[in-house]
């Protein structure tokens, strides 16, 4: 009988679950629908987490029986309470080792610095910053109220200055006409009567476009990109400040669609707004998947000391799986 660790990283919408042995050598890796209960509710959580780690299992060839712990890092996850609701959950996935449940921020920290000491921020679908020293771990609320949003956050922003702009309060752009476009009306004002009455709902997808424009020098594009990227900034200035890492070099992990997509304006208010109150941080965007931050994780949990062999091999086999 082996002796497994499980990592499960679930967000808005997709899953994915990694099982090495205590070498940190990858023996398979699984993907499916979300985890986060505000999104598809606590039923669909469970549901989707018994699926992928039957899937997962089979494709190592191991039993559940056989893993000794793991960590299941949940998008949604940000209040004492949510914890011991999702806790019934774990508990009837039949997983006889130990179980640790944290944020999905901290899964993209530990895969970006293995030791899990630093900062993270996420700027996805929604937004979410966090940080850990040894004795110490922080986040934000993850509900877009004096915190970055992600792009859902671009996204709102955008509408309400086009709506601006449709009162004739700011210039119209290019922006304003083309999100109208984007989603079927050339009439703004029908957009707006469809948005007020609930036919139209705007999502993430708009995020490309806002960039798109931003990057063609459109005046209120440009606004809705420095403000989110500063709002995320901020929001690692202030995580540093509940941390009291001032003095220490501190590093951050930039994780999520917004920093990965090498937008040049975004990157830059990103990295100045920083910087201006935190001269020593460096950065880096994540460039493996957050599911080996959950396994490393289970690693700190099941070890007294994670061996640097096996952070070494997994770090290095992450680089080549793909999810």
């Amino acid at each position: 009988m082996g002796r497994y660790l499980l990592g499960i990283d679930g967000g808005g919408t997709k899953t994915h679950a990694c099982i090495v042995d205590l070498d940190g050598n990858i023996l398979a890796t699984a993907a499916n629908g979300g985890a986060n209960w505000e999104r598809i509710g606590v039923d669909a959580v469970q549901k989707n987490l018994a699926e992928i780690i039957d899937r997962v299992c089979a494709k190592a060839s191991i039993s559940k029986t056989e893993i000794v712990d793991s960590t299941f890092a949940l998008a949604g996850l940000d209040w004492e309470e949510d914890e011991e609701l999702l806790a019934p959950i774990i508990n009837s996935l039949g997983l006889e080792g130990r179980c640790q449940l944290i944020n999905d921020s901290f899964a993209a920290l530990f895969a970006g610095i293995p030791q899990g000491i630093g900062c993270v921020s996420i700027a996805g679908t929604g937004g979410k910053s966090a940080g850990r020293t040894v004795s110490k771990s922080v986040q934000t609320m993850g509900m877009e109220l004096g915190e970055g949003g992600g792009a859902g956050q671009l996204v709102d922003i955008a509408l309400d200055l086009i709506a601006r702009a449709h009162h004739r309060i700011v210039e119209k752009t290019q922006l304003y006409e083309q999100i109208p476009q984007s989603v079927g009306f050339d009439n703004p004002t029908d957009f707006f009567t469809a948005i007020a009455r609930g036919r139209v709902i705007l999502d993430e997808s708009l995020a490309p476009l806002i960039f798109k424009l931003a990057d063609e020098g459109d005046s209120l594009a440009i606004e809705v990109v420095i403000r989110v990227a500063s709002q995320h900034a901020l929001d690692i200035q202030g995580i540093i400040k509940q941390l009291d890492f001032s003095g220490v070099p501190v590093e951050l992990i930039r994780a999520g669609g917004l920093h990965t997509a090498a937008n040049a304006l975004f990157d830059r208010v990103f990295e100045q707004t920083l910087k201006a109150s935190s001269p020593g941080v460096t950065m880096r965007v994540l460039d493996v998947s957050p599911v080996f931050g959950a396994i490393m994780h289970a690693a700190h949990h099941h070890f007294k000391e994670v061996s640097p062999e096996f952070i070494s091999n997994l770090t290095s086999a992450a680089q080549k799986v793909e999810i």
